[in-house]
């Protein structure tokens, strides 16, 4: 079971020192944001409306899952979304890849709203072209801060790969716990230590995650250790870029990233529908009422 480590002085004051989200009069004014994983507005819409979420992550996956299919039909999408959400927070992803083209969607995107939030991969440039910069994802983020254009780099898997999307000046970080997990689960040898298919000192390809992330627990709480351990870095260095914990695969999660320290939660939109059930309150609901009928009809 993941053991959330003691909010110290440090997390503390770091969770002070990021704004409200609300009202500063509201019991839960500096709570996590809730954001929705999805590009539907027929789902997104409910849930803003009810005041669960206070902000949306899209993706090219999402965009296309919803329907669009084209680019002028995704931007229209995205710019309902914008509209319905703001001021609050919408992420964009880029489909580009190249840095001079990134900036230039980037730019386009950002025009579609004053709370759009560009979408960036940290990484893995030279996985689809093994000529590429390895830094294209961070130059990318340093080039739309020196802008002024707020940033969310994605695909995160290592506290370092927080660390220098932070030093390029992102606005948030996005680590991918659920992936984590199910990339243990595929991929450890059953021999070794949990979490030996990412941290295996004898392989060179596989050093890329510190023992605190890949080892030390269950193969299913390596996603969770990994978000707090980048809360613990950015509180020990008074980091102020957010850490939105995204790849949320079950409600059990929800309740780890906020033992975790998480700042941002983007959580897909069926999972945001339950929130508010527990097998037990239906039961508790179901006994109240039929304890209440007694009263009824005065």
């Amino acid at each position: 079971m993941f053991k959330p480590a003691a909010f110290g002085p440090a997390i503390q004051q770091r969770r002070r020192g990021l704004p409200p989200i609300r009202d500063p009069r509201h019991p839960a004014s500096r709570a996590p944001r809730i954001f929705a994983d999805s590009a539907d507005i027929g789902d997104i819409e409910p849930l803003y409306r009810a005041g669960i979420i206070t902000g949306v992550t899209t993706n090219p996956t999402l965009v296309k899952r919803a329907g669009a299919s084209s680019w002028a039909q995704a931007k229209a999408m995205l710019t309902d979304i914008l509209n319905l959400l703001a001021p609050n927070p919408v992420s964009l992803e880029l489909t580009e890849l190249s840095h001079d083209a990134m900036l230039v969607q980037a730019q386009e995107l950002a025009a579609l709203g004053s709370n759009a939030v560009i979408k960036v991969p940290v990484g893995g440039y030279r996985a689809i072209d093994a000529h590429a910069d390895p830094f294209t994802g961070l130059k990318v983020i340093r080039a739309l801060w020196e802008q002024g254009i707020h940033t969310n780099a994605t695909l995160v898997f290592n506290t370092t790969q927080a660390f220098w999307a932070a030093n390029a000046g992102a606005s948030c970080v996005s680590p991918f716990l659920g992936r984590v997990a199910d990339y243990l689960a595929r991929h450890d040898d059953a021999d070794g230590l949990p979490g030996n298919s990412l941290y295996q000192a004898s392989n060179p390809q596989r050093h890329h995650n510190t023992e605190y992330v890949a080892c030390g627990g269950p193969l299913h709480d390596a996603g969770s250790r990994l978000v707090q351990e980048i809360v613990t870095t950015f509180a020990h260095y008074d980091i102020g870029t957010e850490v939105l914990a995204a790849s949320i695969r079950n409600p059990a999660q929800l309740s780890e990233m906020l033992l975790a320290g998480a700042d941002i939660l983007t959580v897909p939109a069926p999972i945001l529908a339950g929130v508010a059930d527990h097998p037990l309150t239906d039961l508790g609901m179901q006994a109240f009422v039929a304890d209440a009928a007694v009263f009824s009809g005065g």
